[in-house]
């Protein structure tokens, strides 16, 4: 419980911060920068040492795939009927297809599940949602952007997406905890790794409540309330499904991972979005709303988990 009260009082701090002027202007990305470069890390540094290794672990694995798989059925079936230009299509593939697993799934899984179940986000984001963003999110917004870009091409493109992967902070740490698992590490080493970790929690919610804004644009109602209702109802849901009838597990693990099903809208999908011309404008307010909406979505998620 104090956990989610740390997390509600950073995300209200950023947005209060953000209202009154009290940060410069791109505050938001240099906390998040420091999120990258020195929170995650840590704790994914951590994880990474005391997980355990099982078959059980390919469930959070192919979470991000399921769920923008589900995504691509679902927007795909309503494209037509309701009108949706294959810029809006793209933008709702981009977000509401894909999980905020570090940024917001870490916190919520601690302050919900506690930190010995956060090594389960890692497992959703290194194979799965930063894999799902870097080969088919970035072709999807390859082949549906309007902008053409003519001086890189789309192989091109995938090259440097895979790149950022691999150079991106806490994979890395995630690749060397692993690697040091059976190495005896110094106490005050540990301990002083886990206390960098700590400030996971207070600064990725700052971040995100120094990003946040919630008014809609004109004519975004219905592709918005559809990015909302999949991505924080069904796409959990769809998780359910699959972790019950597809791998017969309603453990913890299988419940942290449908849990991080019901996360809001991945940041950088949006940012993905924007940066290839797919309804930029949308995109925003889908992973602002869908960002404030989850702090009531994902306790009542969590009340439903544990009755499994």
């Amino acid at each position: 419980m104090d956990s989610f009260f740390v997390a509600v009082c950073c995300l209200t701090l950023g947005v209060v911060l953000r209202r009154l002027g009290r940060l410069p202007q791109g505050a938001d990305r240099c906390v998040a920068g420091v999120v990258i470069q020195l929170s995650a890390p840590a704790v994914c540094f951590s994880a990474a040492r005391t997980m355990p290794i099982s078959a059980e672990m390919l469930l959070p694995a192919s979470m991000a795939w399921v769920v923008f798989a589900g995504a691509g059925v679902f927007f795909g079936l309503l494209r037509r009927p309701l009108g949706l230009s294959r810029e809006t299509f793209g933008c709702l593939m981009l977000t509401a297809g894909i999980s905020n697993a570090i940024f917001i799934g870490l916190p919520m899984i601690e302050a919900c599940y506690g930190h010995e179940l956060t090594y389960v986000a890692f497992l959703c984001d290194s194979p799965g949602t930063s894999l799902v963003l870097a080969l088919p999110g970035v072709l999807l917004a390859a082949h549906l952007s309007p902008l053409g870009r003519k001086n890189m091409g789309k192989g091109e493109r995938v090259r440097q997406a895979l790149m950022r992967v691999a150079a991106f902070p806490p994979f890395q740490a995630l690749l060397l905890g692993l690697a040091l698992r059976g190495v005896a590490l110094p106490d005050w080493l540990l301990a002083g790794v886990r206390h960098i970790g700590m400030t996971l929690v207070p600064l990725s919610l700052l971040a995100v409540g120094l990003g946040l804004c919630i008014k809609p644009p004109r004519g975004t109602a219905a592709p918005l309330a559809l990015a909302l209702v999949y991505k924080l109802l069904l796409a959990p849901l769809l998780m359910l499904g699959v972790a019950v009838f597809g791998f017969a597990n309603t453990g913890l693990v299988a419940q942290v991972t449908i849990f991080e099903a019901a996360m809001p809208p991945m940041v950088l999908g949006g940012i993905l979005a924007t940066e290839n011309g797919l309804d930029p404008e949308l995109a925003a307010i889908v992973v602002s709303l869908g960002t404030a909406l989850s702090f009531v979505t994902l306790p009542l998620w969590r009340l439903a988990l544990s009755a499994l």
